[in-house]
């Protein structure tokens, strides 16, 4: 399927689960990109860019699958890899990437009806396919261009302590935020808060590894997600 070009929308938050820093290397491949992007102005169809290093000698195969947490009613997400741009229906996909070669792996959020309160919360997984546990996980965390505006989402300036953590955590800066959503690296909802001034949130009887928070404002909207280790 072709695509249009690049088009602008909002704010792109990419997470880097379980590794910090710009670059994740891996056995054979490694992954490159900003940690946060702005984009602007508002647009139906936002790119996500990220790039992909085979720095071996040989072919490798890499699938990515595609988990959308959060999304507002009308958006879609779609995956260009390597070989081709994938209708928003296809979640998952492999290709391969040659020897020292380099190649870019596209998410597009996509807004056909422009809805100025279009978020969406969504992990790509990237792994060799003859060898999954080489993988990485990227979180997309799409938001308006009216994000810590009067009349849009609260800014995403909520600050999360102590990260790495062993039993609990909590928030700072973090008036605007109504519940707070803990999702597991595989994309499943594992806790789930209502939030409170200076409250401490439990993270017992979880297991030992990194998550994503998803803060919501009082619409129940997506406006920031931080990465999280449980030690």
């Amino acid at each position: 399927m072709d695509i249009s070009p690049m088009k602008r929308f909002g704010t792109l938050l990419f997470l880097f689960l379980g590794f910090m820093g710009a670059s994740f290397a891996q056995s054979s491949f490694s992954i490159s990109t900003n940690s946060v992007w702005t984009i602007t102005p508002a647009s139906e169809d936002v790119e996500g860019h990220i790039e992909i290093t085979n720095p071996t000698n040989a072919t490798q195969t890499i699938r990515w699958e595609r988990t959308v947490m959060n999304i507002t009613a009308g958006c879609h997400t779609q995956v260009c890899d390597l070989n081709l741009c994938y209708i928003p229906t296809v979640s998952t996909q492999k290709f391969d990437i040659a020897a020292g070669s380099t190649g870019s792996i596209i998410m597009h959020f996509l807004n056909p009806d422009l809805l100025s309160d279009a978020t969406t919360l969504v992990n790509l997984k990237l792994f060799n396919d003859n060898n999954p546990s080489d993988s990485v996980i990227v979180a997309y965390l799409f938001t308006p261009e009216t994000s810590g505006t009067k009349d849009g989402l609260p800014a995403a300036n909520v600050k999360l302590f102590p990260n790495p953590t062993t039993d609990y955590f909590l928030l700072e800066n973090a008036e605007a935020v109504q519940h707070i959503r803990l999702f597991s690296l595989d994309s499943r909802e594992v806790a789930r808060y209502t939030a409170t001034p200076a409250q401490s949130y439990s993270l017992a009887g979880l297991p030992t590894g990194s998550y994503v928070l998803a803060l919501e404002d009082k619409n129940g909207q997506v406006f920031q997600a931080i990465s999280l280790v449980k030690k």
